[in-house]
C-alpha cells in the first residue's frame, strides 16, 4: 500500500534518520563553531549629534530680510536654501558621506595604514584614496533617526581607534559647518558695505539738492495733507529700494531663493517704480486714490510739488542709510563672532562589547540551513528509494535517461 504523505510520515523519515542527521549536523556545527571563534573581533563605535538649531539674530532689516538671512543662515545655519521636504539633519547627512569629509577623516587618523592602501596610495594618490574609500564606507554608517538625530557608527578592530576616529568625523563636521558660516557672513558683510556706501552717496545727494532749493527759493512750508503724502511717498521709495536690494541678494547667492524669485521682485519693483512716478506727476493710479491729498494737485503751487519730491527723497535717503548701518554693524559683529560648534548628544567611547562577529546568531543560521538542508536530502532520497521499489516502470524511464547523459560525458571524454 502507497503511504501518504502527511506530516506523519515525514516525522518517520526524520526518525528513522536521527543518527545520520545527528552525525551530519555535527560535523557541519562543530568546524562552524571553532571557525567563529577563530574570527577577529570588531568593535561599533556609535555616537549621536543633536540636530541643528535655526540661527536668529535680532534687529533691524534690509530688503525684508533680517541680518541672519543675510549672513545666510538658513534653516540651522549654513546658508541653504532647503528644496521641499528637506531638512538640515539631511544636509548634515550628506555632508557626513561626502567625499571631502571621508578623505580628511583617511588622511588624518592613519587608514590608509589601516586598510592596509598605503602602497596603492603612494604609487598613486587618486588609486589609493579610492580603495581607502571603499574601505571606509564599508564600515561606516550615516543615519538621520525618526527624530531628526544624526548618528554617526563607525566598525574596526580596535574601539580606541573607532572612537578616534568619529571624533574626527565630528571634528571635520564642525570645521566645515564653521568655514560655511564665516563664508556666509562674509558675503553678507560684504554685501552691506556696498549697500551701505551706495545709502550714503543717495543720501549725500538728496541733502545735496534739499539745500540747494532751499537756498534759492527757502524753506517751503507744508501743510499735513502733503507732510502725509510725503512720508507716503518715501515709504514707496524705500519699498523700491528693499526689493531691488533683496533681488540683488537673490541673485548674487546671498539670500535663499531662485533666479524666479529675483525675477519676480524686480517685476514688483518696477511696478512700484511706476506708481511712485505717477504720484510725483501728480496723478492718482488706480487703487490709489486716498494716498493723494484731498486738494487736488494742480492747486499746489509748482515750487510746493517739486520741494514734496526733494523732501520724500531725503527722508527715504535717511531711512535707508540708517537700516543699512545698523545691519553693517550686525553683520560685523555676526562674523566675528564665535561660531555654534556641532552639539553631540552620546559622544563616541568605548562600546564595552564587541559587534562582531555575532556567534549566536550564526550558529543558528548554519543550524537551521543545514538542518533544513538535511532533511530535503532525507525526503528526495526516500521518495527516490520508494520510486525504485515501488514504480519500477517510471524508474527504467528515469534509469535510461541518467545512463543517456552517463554517455554524454563518456563520449566527450573518448574525444578528448
Amino acid at each position: 500500500m502507497k503511504p501518504s504523505k502527511t506530516p506523519s510520515w515525514y516525522l518517520f523519515v526524520l526518525l528513522r534518520n536521527r543518527w545520520f542527521l545527528v552525525k551530519a549536523l555535527l560535523i557541519i556545527m562543530v568546524p562552524t563553531v571553532v571557525v567563529t571563534f577563530l574570527l577577529s573581533k570588531k568593535y561599533t563605535v556609535t555616537a549621536v549629534i543633536m540636530p541643528p538649531e535655526t540661527q536668529t539674530s535680532y534687529g533691524m532689516s534690509l530688503a525684508g530680510l533680517g541680518l541672519s538671512e543675510f549672513a545666510g543662515f538658513f534653516s540651522g545655519g549654513m546658508g541653504f536654501s532647503l528644496p521641499l521636504m528637506t531638512t538640515m539633519s539631511d544636509v548634515y547627512e550628506q555632508i557626513l558621506e561626502s567625499r571631502t569629509l571621508i578623505e580628511s577623516v583617511i588622511l588624518s587618523t592613519g587608514y590608509l595604514d589601516e586598510a592596509k592602501v598605503r602602497d596603492k596610495y603612494e604609487e598613486s594618490e587618486q588609486l589609493g584614496l579610492y580603495w581607502a574609500r571603499r574601505k571606509f564606507t564599508t564600515n561606516y554608517s550615516v543615519s538621520v533617526t525618526p527624530s531628526g538625530f544624526l548618528e554617526i557608527q563607525f566598525t574596526s578592530g580596535d574601539p580606541l581607534y573607532s572612537v578616534e576616529v568619529s571624533e574626527r568625523v565630528i571634528m571635520v563636521l564642525d570645521s566645515i559647518n564653521t568655514s560655511i558660516s564665516i563664508s556666509r557672513a562674509m558675503q553678507a558683510r560684504e554685501f552691506l558695505e556696498v549697500r551701505s556706501v551706495s545709502s550714503e552717496s543717495l543720501l549725500c545727494v538728496a541733502v545735496e539738492e534739499l539745500q540747494l532749493f532751499e537756498e534759492e527759493y527757502g524753506i517751503v512750508l507744508l501743510d499735513e495733507e502733503m507732510t502725509v503724502f510725503i512720508q507716503t511717498l518715501a515709504d514707496f521709495k524705500q519699498q523700491y529700494m528693499e526689493l531691488m536690494a533683496e533681488a540683488s541678494a537673490i541673485r548674487r547667492g546671498i539670500a535663499g531663493g531662485t533666479n524666479a524669485a529675483a525675477l519676480l521682485k524686480e517685476r514688483e519693483a518696477e511696478a512700484l517704480a511706476e506708481i511712485i512716478s505717477m504720484l510725483e506727476t501728480g496723478i492718482a493710479p488706480p487703487g490709489f486714490e486716498d494716498v493723494m491729498p484731498p486738494v487736488p494737485m494742480d492747486q499746489f503751487p509748482d515750487i510746493m510739488f517739486q520741494y514734496t519730491r526733494l523732501k520724500a527723497n531725503f527722508e527715504m535717503a535717511m531711512q535707508l542709510a540708517n537700516i543699512v548701518d545698523v545691519s553693517l554693524q550686525q553683520a560685523i559683529v555676526e562674523e566675528n563672532r564665535e561660531q555654534p560648534q556641532v552639539r553631540v548628544l552620546d559622544p563616541p567611547r568605548h562600546p564595552g562589547w564587541k559587534s562582531k562577529p555575532k556567534r549566536l546568531y550564526i550558529w543558528i543560521e548554519v543550524f537551521v540551513l543545514a538542518f533544513l538542508g538535511l532533511f530535503g536530502f532525507l525526503v528526495a532520497r526516500e521518495n527516490y528509494l520508494l520510486m525504485m521499489r515501488e514504480r519500477p516502470e517510471d524508474w527504467q524511464k528515469w534509469n535510461g535517461l541518467f545512463s543517456d547523459m552517463k554517455g554524454d560525458f563518456s563520449r566527450k571524454g573518448r574525444k578528448k
